[in-house]
Order: structure tokens, then sequence, then C-alpha cells
């Protein structure tokens, strides 16, 4: 169940969804950073509450121009988001941290590029001089060659937490963003793969204020399996098709090699290792018909 406090503001340009779980020690001052913006002045707050066990909610009460959505549990910070875009009103909406990491003037930035440009995405990318948690770094090392390897080129960021997308845009793609971590992860794959335009903005990120609830194995690990679905989702034939291929090259080298050097005929196992290939192959061609079905649901 979600409880939700009314909107203060009719049909804002912008909605500022911040996602919130046992953030008590940050959310006072990030709040506070938000209201007192002058350029924010008509912007649309919103703060969800995943869920938290501390007073979280409580401190997002003391700014009345605040809109406060609770989840009775925690669900997860894509599921957060998910829930703010859809009680947002704004035409642009932008995510922001609730751990003090964001600055405000990031946002306006992003946000100011973001309008001016008509783009459909602007991300904020971390810059040099940006603080980095040193015992996630083998972590996101490994995690950002895999994101390569899917997207198929280099991305700067990934998953920073400082986006902007046009609401049209986001609303589309909620169904698909994960319930925990990778939701960021995800909007950059699906903003590229279905070319939309945007841009990309340096900004810089603070020292967060208080506790991480990432968990780096095991979000980890749920975060390859994250980018394998979306992977198979989009590209199957790319997966399937290119195992298809290599098993028949492995599987037509060795026989023919074999039968040419051993003058016993064609060996059965590469020609097993062959079949599974042309398996793999023609099941490629058939999850890239069912792939394209799905994708017309988003056009």
């Amino acid at each position: 169940m979600i409880h939700a406090i009314e909107p203060k503001l009719d049909s804002p340009e912008i909605s500022i969804i911040i996602p919130a779980y046992n953030e008590e020690k940050g959310i006072v001052a990030v709040l506070d950073e938000l209201c007192n913006d002058p350029s924010l002045r008509d912007s649309e707050i919103i703060v969800v509450d995943d869920g938290s066990s501390d007073e979280t909610d409580q401190k997002v009460r003391l700014f009345p121009k605040v809109r406060l959505v609770r989840h009775q549990i925690n669900k997860g910070y894509g599921a957060a988001i998910s829930t703010g875009v859809k009680v947002s009103t704004g035409n642009y909406i932008l995510w922001f941290d609730a751990d003090g990491q964001h600055r405000v003037e990031d946002l306006v930035k992003v946000s100011e590029t973001l309008i001016s440009k008509d783009l459909d995405y602007c991300i904020g990318i971390r810059e040099t001089g940006s603080y980095q948690d040193s015992n996630r770094k083998i972590g996101k090392l490994i995690l950002k060659g895999t994101v390569r390897l899917v997207a198929g080129k280099p991305i700067n960021d990934f998953n920073s937490g400082l986006r902007g997308f046009k609401r049209e845009v986001i609303k589309r793609y909620l169904h698909l963003l994960p319930r925990r971590f990778g939701a960021s992860t995800v909007t950059t794959l699906l903003m590229l793969e279905r070319t939309y335009v945007g841009e990309e903005v340096p900004i810089l990120v603070r020292q967060r204020i208080g506790k991480s609830s990432v968990r780096m194995i095991q979000d980890g690990f749920a975060t390859l399996l994250l980018l394998l679905r979306f992977f198979l989702l989009f590209k199957p034939i790319k997966f399937f098709g290119g195992i298809g291929v290599v098993l028949i090259l492995l599987g037509s080298g060795y026989g023919f090699f074999a039968a040419l050097t051993r003058h016993r005929g064609f060996p059965v196992f590469a020609a097993l290792v062959i079949i599974l290939g042309l398996q793999a192959f023609f099941f490629g061609l058939l999850c890239d018909q069912v792939s394209s079905l799905r994708k017309e649901r988003l056009d």
C-alpha cells in the first residue's frame, strides 16, 4: 500500500524524484538546499520513502512544499523511482539522491540542458574530483566492462543517479525498471538502444551522508543478471547467434582436422557440436522475432 501527501503545485515544468530509505541523517540538508534554490521555486519535489525504519518520513514532513509518498515495506530503489514517476505531474522528470551526494547546482544544470535543448534525456556524468568509494572500484570496473559489451560502445557513467527525462519517454519504460538497484543502468542502455536524443553534462559528487544500503556482492551480481536480461531482450540474435557461430566453427574445425589427420571420417563429437551450434543460432532467430514483437509495444 502507498500513502501519499497531495502535491502543492499545479502542472509544474519539472518533477524532482528523491528515493529515500533510512536517510534521516541527510534528507533535511538535501531538501533544505532544493527548497531554497530560487531556480527550483516552481518545481515539484517528491520524496518516496521506501519503507524506512527510521524517521525519514518525519524529517520530510518538515517541508510543506515537498510531496511525501510512502511504501509500507522496502521495495527497492527502482520501485521507488517508478512510484515517483507515476505520481508526478511535471513535464520533465529528474532523479536526485537523498544522501547528500548530489549538488543542487548540478541538478539545475541537468534540467536546464534538458529543457532548453528539448532533449529526451540528460545524464549527469561524474567528473574527476568526485568522491568514489574505494571498496567498490573493482566491482564498478567489472560492471563497466559488461555494460560496454552489452551497449556495444564505451559509456562514460552508466549508473549515475542524477539524470532527467521527458515524462512521456520515461513512463514508457517503467515496467522494465528493476525493483532494486540497476534502474540507472537500465535507463542508460534503453536510451541508447532506442536511439533517443540526449546529452551528458559533467557533475561533481560529494561523499554521502549516512550509511549506504547497497550490498556489493548481492547487488553487483543482480546487476550482472539484469544486464544479461537486457541483452537477451533487445539483442538475442547477437547472444545466441554468436554462441551458435562459435560452436559451428569449432565443431567444423575440429571435425575436418580429425578427419584429415586420423583418416577415420568425420567425428561424431564434432557433428554434435555443429548441431548444437545450429540449434543455438536458430533459437536466436526465434528469440529475435519475439523480441521484435515486444519492442513494438514500446514504439
